[in-house]
């Protein structure tokens, strides 16, 4: 074993030779991947497989035959039945390495490449009796999602729960939350019956109290986003990033019948400022998904991109598919873009060089989100300034105050390994994203704001964002029955301000939503028909209490959105219509805040899919328009930066 080991290790003939001599590559073709490769410190077989010059095949009989190894096909010749070890599996994949054939006490070993790492885990697990045989990375991951992809399924839905169950979701209230919930709905139901006068009327001023406090903090923290911007520059410091130290960077992007929204989604990875060759990215689809399996394969996409098929199981959630996916991960970091995005191409650079830059307790990154079809119609008008208050200026605001950034369901980045040992994501929360930002908060870790963004599609259907906006409640609701199990000790690990401020913008938030109907409505009644009731039921002080809570929603949402549109969107009489009426966005608000609490109720983690593709307009910044499959060279040829729409 040692002498092939070491013979192993020492090429007989350098690769690229072997590949021209068997005509597999041009000499142009190995003097570009050369020259790649003194750029980027990457090794000249992924260059090759990512520049689309040799395929898997024809590259790893070359590494064979540069070992002195023979080859092994294993979609052909598959390992022998029982040799391959479940706790193992993690291994065969982060070393692409996996035992083939057994005779006797000898073992013989199929592997990618051979390097002191591979060979010293051989050794420790194997022994000295074993033969080396080389294969491809796709045979290994192929052998393992065939074998054992069941049981890895399993555990990215119950690795969290069995690790720490008091902050998953799969349990919506614990006993003891079932038993407060009861009480407090005997009570109320006992005082509603015995005192219905100055129960409604408890009820009303709570609701005004909540009301208000909650838009004074939202102001506080726009106003200190507004005067300062958290975002950390790093466009003009880029040029100092050496190639050669950039990290493999995992992508993990969840589809689920969204065939039609791969095309422009590779184009953007394609576009990316980034080395092809250290791009591990993931396109994750669920195994009974035939169309969208079908054109993935149909588009044959290069070395970097991997096809992960989830199979079926419970729940059926995106972070239930992205766990599945992080078992194949290689990257020293990793993000999510869903189908519909197209991320700024120097995202991941701008991440690089943050986490290089920043204290270490930031462990996360957020980018800003908006949508490039805000012009589609009204919706989409309000859903684009609603995104451009939340990304451009509340979050900086949060970050600067010091309380825990809620995160986007996209385009956030963090440390593959820091995301395994937080338990991965929770994949009965429907809104994991939110969640995830929590819980690096409850662990004493910061997130930050990156000068960053990504553009996605907005619902332009009243139903279709209904749905969509009633999951994120839904998992607001989760992430805070989930978090306030263990109030006193989320308040010790939060601090008295970063607690607060979870209250206001996970929890009272969602609790505004359903309070906004009672408000509302009560101040219609107040202002047209007060004169024709008792005034025991609505004393003076509660019509001036309403109508100065309602006057003060109005005039902050105004505030708001004239401040974004005035320095984040070109004028237009569109835009100028949709920040007059957007006060009047707050009622689908909450329609879907009621659909979201039946549904915690009947079925908790069900997800709401969102169909993407239906976008029209393009509507960028600076007054930018195009359409939807040439949206990537207009932001490259624009060099859009610093500010979304």
């Amino acid at each position: 074993m040692e002498a092939l080991l070491s013979k192993a290790i020492n090429f007989k003939t350098p690769l690229g030779e072997i590949l021209t001599m068997r005509g597999l590559i041009t000499h142009d073709h190995l003097a570009r991947a050369l020259q790649i490769q003194g750029r980027d410190g990457t090794r000249l077989g992924d260059i090759l497989i990512s520049e689309g010059m040799t395929g898997y095949y024809d590259l790893y009989h070359a590494v064979a035959e540069s070992h002195g190894l023979s080859f092994v096909d294993l979609l052909k010749e598959p390992p022998q039945p029982g040799l391959l070890d479940a706790g193992d599996a993690d291994m065969y994949l982060q070393l692409r390495v996996i035992p083939w054939r057994q005779e006797n006490d000898h073992i013989i070993i199929a592997v990618c490449e051979v390097t002191p790492e591979v060979t010293g885990w051989i050794r420790q697990r194997f022994g000295v009796q074993t033969t080396l045989v080389v294969t491809s990375p796709i045979d290994i991951r192929r052998t393992v999602e065939r074998l054992f992809g069941p049981a890895m399924e399993k555990d990215s839905c119950l690795s969290l729960w069995q690790k720490l169950p008091q902050i998953s979701a799969r349990i919506t209230l614990m006993p003891r939350q079932k038993q407060f919930t009861s009480a407090l709905l005997f009570i109320g139901i006992t005082l509603a019956a015995t005192k219905p006068v100055a129960s409604a009327l408890a009820l009303i001023v709570f609701c005004h109290a909540t009301y208000f406090l909650t838009m004074l903090f939202k102001s506080l923290v726009f106003i200190v986003g507004s005067r300062t911007s958290s975002f950390h520059e790093s466009e003009d410091q880029l040029e100092t990033l050496n190639p050669h130290d950039l990290p493999i960077y995992t992508i993990l992007i969840p589809m689920y019948k969204e065939a039609a929204s791969l095309p422009g989604m590779l184009d953007s990875m394609r576009n990316m400022d980034y080395p092809a060759s250290k791009l591990d990215i993931k396109l994750v689809l669920e195994a009974d998904d035939a169309e969208t399996l079908e054109a993935a394969y149909a588009i044959k996409p290069r070395y970097q991109f991997d096809i992960i098929r989830v199979p079926p199981g419970h729940p059926r959630t995106k972070p239930k598919a992205c766990n599945y996916a992080l078992r194949f991960a290689r990257g020293e970091f990793v993000t999510i873009f869903d189908a519909d995005d197209r991320p700024e191409p120097a995202q991941l650079k701008k991440a690089v060089h943050a986490f290089r830059t920043l204290p270490q307790d930031v462990v996360c990154l957020q980018a800003r989100l908006n949508y490039y079809n805000a012009g589609d119609n009204l919706l989409t008008r309000f859903f684009s300034l609603e995104y451009t208050i939340l990304f451009n200026v509340m979050l900086s605001g949060l970050e600067r105050i010091g309380i825990p950034i809620p995160l986007g369901g996209t385009s956030n980045h963090i440390a593959l390994e820091r995301l395994k040992a937080l338990g991965e994501w929770d994949p009965y929360n429907v809104t994991e994203d939110a969640e995830l930002g929590t819980r690096l908060a409850s662990r004493g870790f910061r997130t930050a704001m990156i000068d960053s963004f990504t553009m996605e599609e907005a619902p332009k259907k009243i139903t279709a964002w209904i749905n969509q906006r009633s999951r994120w409640i839904k998992g607001y609701m989760q992430t805070w029955l989930v978090y306030m199990r263990e109030p006193v000790q989320l308040y010790r690990a939060l601090g008295w301000k970063s607690f607060a401020g979870f209250q206001f913008f996970i929890g009272l938030s969602t609790f505004i939503f359903l309070s906004t109907p009672v408000i509302w409505g009560l101040s219609l009644m107040l202002w047209i028909a007060q004169p024709y009731y008792h005034t025991i039921l609505f004393p003076d002080w509660l019509a001036w209490l309403t109508s100065i809570n309602f006057s003060l929603y109005m005039i902050s949402q105004w505030c708001y959105t004239l401040y974004c549109a005035r320095h984040y969107h070109s004028h237009s009489r569109p835009i100028a219509i949709a920040v007059l009426c957007f006060p009047l966005y707050l009622v689908l608000h909450s329609i879907a805040s009621y659909k979201a609490l039946w549904q915690l109720i009947i079925k908790p983690h069900f997800w709401e899919k969102t169909t993407h593709g239906l976008g029209n307009s393009i509507f960028l910044p600076g007054g930018i328009s195009t359409t939807g499959e040439n949206l990537t060279p207009v932001l490259i040829r624009n060099n859009v930066k610093g500010r979304s729409v």
